[in-house]
This record gives structure tokens, C-alpha cells and sequence, in this order.
């Protein structure tokens, strides 16, 4: 005797008793007479007892039979309750308190706008919303500080379960009133310029390192400020050029206060995830707000 017991088996030997035989139970479930055999067999291996008296010329219940149809018969009437209470709780109104982070870049844009849907449909949730580096926010992820988090960075921690949310698509800036504004540039052009980076702790701040690399622009200076939106201000400014999310620098772009300037190759678009930790289970509303998520990247 294994000690558990299925209830997919055990609906299928209530339906045996109820329909006096394997084959009336086969066509009442809608599968093969096989499959209903080896179901009863596997259930009396559980059980670690005889179910049906196959000696008999008619169906015939064994003693340990019948206890089991009167269990059985409770066994899924219980099953169907909890199933039914489930859908309830799920369909009543959700309120609670969605904790989530978000890196700097993520929110620029992408989590407003999936809070938004999200409180939308469930106006009663509370939010509880983080925002910092991409390093701080994961490690709180990690800790269990935080039980969801929204990253601009693909997820390397094999303890973390990722969803996709969405991408963001790069641009390089430079001042409004630069000489190349607007222009495909050549590398060799832009000898000498200031590239502004995210601070430590970002993973945007790596993205930026690894495209001036792959760029080769001749002598450049590096700037270290923290945060996308004094990164804008500082080359509206002409402190530098940088590579940022452009929902960071769309205003800017707008007024004209930074311009593109087009850089081959051009920066790719960068994936944004959802994390949380694999082996924690997420209450409702964590796990109603994962796929608002889904149903949003959904065509």
C-alpha cells in the first residue's frame, strides 16, 4: 500500500459501481475499457486491497469495495466544494496589498502601465511599490523582501522564476544643439566624447558599457550618475552622450532639450522580466497580477 490515494482513480471506481461494470463505466467517461481496467488496478495497488469480486458473473463490490464507494462518494463530493469555493474566492472582489519592485529603467514606463491595467480591474488592491537599482531590487527578491519584481535584465539566478513583460526599445542621445544631432555617425566623429553611465548596481549601467565597447569610439571619458533622469538633464545639458531606454528620454526628445544620433550597431532592444522567487507560492493577488502580465504580452 503506497498511502495515497487518487481521486482521478477513485471517480472512476464510483463510476464503475454506479454503472454495474467496467464497459458501461468506459462509455459513460468517454474512454477506453483499458484505461478504465488499469485505473482500478493501479487503485487496488493503493488501496493494498481486492475492489471488484471478478469471480462473480455480475459486478460485485468486495467488502473493502464498498467502504471505499462510501468514502469515495464523500472524497469527491469534498473535492468538488473546495473546487467550488476556489472559483468563488476568485471571482469576489480582490483586495490585499500588491508588493513589487521595480528597476529605475522598468519604471519608466512598462510597470505604470501594467499597475494601471492591473488596479483597474481590481480596484480594491493596495499598492506597495519599490524602485531601485537592478542589483538592490533582486537581492530583495531574493531575501523574500520582496515578492515580485519587475527588471530590466534577463534572470540568472536558477532560485527565481522569470515571466516576460515586455522590452524596451534603446536610443543614444546626445544635446539638442549637438553638431551631429539627428545624423548617422561615424565612431571616429564623436573622439573625445563623455559617455554618461547608470551608477554600480545597474545592469543598465553593464547594457551601456558593453555597446560603447562594441562602438569603438576613439578616447572616450566616462560619467557615472545615478538614475535615468539626471542622466537626460546632464546631456540636455552637454555633459556627454548616452544609451538609454527611450521612455526615459521621450520628453526630452519631444521638446528637443537631446536628440538621436544613429550609432551602428544600434542598440537592441533590451527584454524586461518578471521575478519572483520559484519556491515561494504567490498569494492571489501576486498571482492574479502575473497574469495581467501574461494576458498583456499576449497578441
Amino acid at each position: 500500500m503506497t498511502g495515497k490515494l487518487s481521486l482521478q482513480r477513485v471517480q472512476v471506481f464510483v463510476a464503475i459501481a454506479d454503472h454495474r461494470g467496467i464497459s458501461a463505466a468506459a462509455r459513460a467517461l468517454g474512454v477506453a475499457q483499458s484505461t478504465v481496467s488499469s485505473h482500478l488496478q493501479q487503485l487496488e495497488g493503493e488501496v493494498g486491497a481486492v475492489l471488484v469480486d471478478r469471480s462473480a458473473p455480475s459486478l460485485r463490490l468486495t467488502e473493502a469495495g464498498e467502504k471505499l464507494l462510501e468514502y469515495g462518494r464523500d472524497l469527491l463530493s469534498l473535492a468538488d466544494e473546495a473546487l467550488d469555493q476556489v472559483t468563488r474566492v476568485r471571482r469576489a472582489p480582490v483586495a490585499g496589498v500588491l508588493a513589487i519592485g521595480g528597476t529605475t529603467t522598468a519604471t519608466e514606463r512598462l510597470l505604470p502601465r501594467l499597475l494601471r491595467s492591473f488596479l483597474d480591474r481590481y480596484p480594491d488592491v493596495e499598492l506597495e511599490l519599490h524602485v531601485a537599482n537592478s542589483s538592490l531590487i533582486i537581492q530583495k527578491v531574493l531575501s523574500g523582501e520582496l515578492p515580485l519584481a519587475l527588471v530590466a535584465a534577463q534572470s540568472e539566478q536558477p532560485s527565481l522564476s522569470a515571466t516576460a513583460a515586455g522590452s524596451e526599445e534603446q536610443v543614444v542621445i546626445v544635446a539638442g544643439d549637438h553638431p551631429l544631432a539627428g545624423q548617422r555617425v561615424e565612431p571616429r566623429l564623436l573622439r573625445g566624447t563623455r559617455i554618461l553611465l547608470r551608477e554600480e548596481g545597474s545592469t543598465t549601467r553593464q547594457y551601456q558599457v558593453d555597446m560603447a565597447q562594441r562602438w569603438g569610439i576613439p578616447r572616450t571619458h566616462a560619467g557615472t550618475i545615478a538614475g535615468t533622469s539626471a542622466i537626460v538633464a546632464a546631456v540636455a545639458q552637454g555633459l556627454g552622450l548616452a544609451c538609454l531606454p527611450r521612455a526615459a528620454a521621450e520628453e526630452a526628445l519631444l521638446l528637443g532639450r537631446v536628440a538621436e544620433v544613429h550609432l551602428d550597431p544600434a542598440p537592441p532592444e533590451r527584454p524586461i522580466q518578471l521575478i519572483r522567487l520559484a519556491a515561494r507560492p504567490p498569494t492571489l493577488v501576486e498571482e492574479l497580477f502575473i497574469e495581467s502580465v501574461r494576458e498583456e504580452r499576449t497578441p
